[in-house]
């Protein structure tokens, strides 16, 4: 099996909307519908479904919520097609312009560096993915506007909705059990060790139309727990002499 594409879903409804929106009367050997029978949460069935296309023989995972729908007519096939577009090795920009005009040394067109990639991150539109109190400030159908380009050497908050990645990337790609940083944190540290080892995060993978907000005042009170600890984990990580996930991992604080 060359690629594979993990949903977790816990409601019987949402998951039969989701294949009614992806055009799919039957499920894909290559699809993999995780289900938390035992109402373990959103990591841990995320988690057991990516280890199960990996142990299928997948060399491409990508991860898609049960509530993230074509954004257009395509199909989960073509969306598929174009995480996998985004996995190829891009361009990142690497040489900074510092001066205007340039100044002496700065390279006429040599500015960037080609790098593989760690993961493809797609976006949503419909419902953005606000953290608690942004969308009770801003409402959760507000428009994002989104950075498209691959990013290196900096961290930024991955959204574990629409992601793609190669099985080599295991267990770094693992979500953890902790409610709204999931993926957040997952993120941290994998970006630690994909910076360390020369790969970029691609920022401009496929989107898709988010058709549910969860509960605002749940996901506050998630939230709330962590939120402090979240301002500053990055840098900690950042700072970390680690190098092992065990060793990244025991930085979070939980």
């Amino acid at each position: 099996m060359f690629y594979a594409v993990v949903v977790a879903w816990h409601n019987p409804v949402q998951r039969e909307a989701f294949l009614s929106a992806w055009g799919l009367n039957t499920v894909p050997s290559w699809v993999f519908l995780q289900q938390d029978e035992h109402k373990e949460g959103c990591a841990k069935t995320k988690n057991k479904g990516v280890r199960r296309a990996i142990d299928a023989g997948a060399r491409v995972i990508v991860v898609l919520d049960d509530d993230c729908y074509p954004f257009e007519a395509e199909t989960l096939q073509q969306h598929v097609e174009m995480h996998m577009k985004s996995l190829e090795p891009k361009e990142v920009k690497m040489f900074e312009t510092v001066t205007s005009p340039p100044s002496r040394g700065t390279p006429y067109f040599t500015k960037t560096v080609r790098m593989p990639v760690a993961a493809s991150m797609g976006y949503w539109v419909n419902v953005g993915d606000y953290d608690a109190p942004g969308q009770l400030v801003h409402g959760a159908r507000t428009e994002m506007q989104f950075m498209r380009e691959a990013i290196h050497g900096r961290y930024f908050p991955l959204s574990g909705m629409n992601i793609a990645f190669r099985s080599v990337w295991w267990p770094w790609c693992q979500f953890i059990d902790v409610p709204r940083f999931d993926d957040i944190w997952q993120g941290f540290i994998w970006q630690k060790e994909a910076y360390r080892s020369g790969h970029c995060f691609n920022l401009d993978g496929p989107t898709v139309l988010h058709s549910r907000q969860s509960d605002v005042w749940a996901n506050l009170r998630d939230e709330a727990k962590h939120l402090e600890a979240n301002e500053t984990l990055w840098r900690e990580i950042h700072h970390s002499d680690a190098t092992s996930y065990e060793a990244l991992r025991a930085l979070l604080p939980i």
